[in-house]
């Protein structure tokens, strides 16, 4: 892996974890340094910090406030 792309890695220790986590990205990313705003994306994917996903935990924090609110306001 080329110089750049390991200081890069470095500097985003959330990202040298998912190149850990994946060895696959340490192939694609010696054979193509230029896949580092790929592999950022996959990051975003990765950690849930999607648009689709914040959505989806937003939904699950309503439905269990509401459950709450249903099992409090019966007693």
């Amino acid at each position: 892996m080329r110089k750049e792309v390991m200081d890069y890695l470095e500097q985003r220790p959330e990202l040298r974890y998912i190149v850990r986590e994946q060895p696959q990205w340490y192939r694609k990313l010696s054979r193509d340094p230029a896949a580092l705003q790929e592999l950022e994306n996959e990051s975003k994917f990765f950690y849930g910090q999607t648009f689709g996903q914040k959505m989806d935990r937003l939904h699950e924090q309503i439905q269990t406030f509401s459950r709450l609110v249903q099992l409090f306001g019966k007693q």
